[in-house]
């Protein structure tokens, strides 16, 4: 609207240099928005890309294998825990990179459709080895509740979370541990 009645008093003044003003000022406006958009953009990109590179590191990989083959029973994750810390620690470093994930998602820091793309099915199809490493940690916490952020995605991507362990509306709001 500015843009119009610039131009138009431009014209009915005769004055062309006005008028040049004008244009420069929209044309450097819509540059700027568009360099704003591209930045952001690419800057989400960068995230999801490096997020991704430590999702699928050797030590992430050895994290959920082991989590998969040895981890099937409680009484399983606490003798690792206490025999192998090694082992327990690339475990737990997985939980942290999904939690990293989630608040990534959730906060809008990357694309929501890039995410799921790549990381909802190993999401959902490991939730119940996840779930039951999740449980052993909160009653080894004292009940402090962990990895909010990855419990949030879970959900949102379809796993069979139960009604313990969901999350509620509102609940970024009480600053959960992550």
């Amino acid at each position: 609207m500015l843009f119009l009645a610039a131009t138009a008093n431009a014209t009915i003044n005769g004055n062309t240099a006005e008028l040049i003003a004008a244009v420069a000022a929209i044309l450097a406006l819509i540059l700027s928005a568009t360099a704003i958009w591209f930045v952001r953009h690419s800057e989400k990109r960068q995230l999801f890309i490096q997020l991704h590179d430590l999702l699928t590191s050797p030590d992430s990989q050895a994290g959920r294998r082991i989590l998969h083959t040895r981890m099937k029973h409680p009484w399983q994750i606490s003798l690792i825990f206490h025999v192998s810390p090694r082992e327990f620690d690339l475990v737990n470093r997985t939980l942290g990179l999904y939690n990293t994930l989630g608040i990534y998602v959730h906060r809008g820091y990357v694309r929501r459709d890039e995410a799921f793309a790549h990381w909802a099915g190993p999401i959902k199809n490991s939730w119940p080895e996840l779930e039951r490493f999740l449980r052993w940690r909160r009653d080894n916490a004292n009940g402090v509740r962990m990895w909010s952020y990855f419990v949030w995605l879970a959900q949102e991507v379809g796993a069979d979370v139960p009604s313990d362990m969901r999350l509620h509306p509102g609940w970024e709001a009480e600053k959960p541990y992550s």
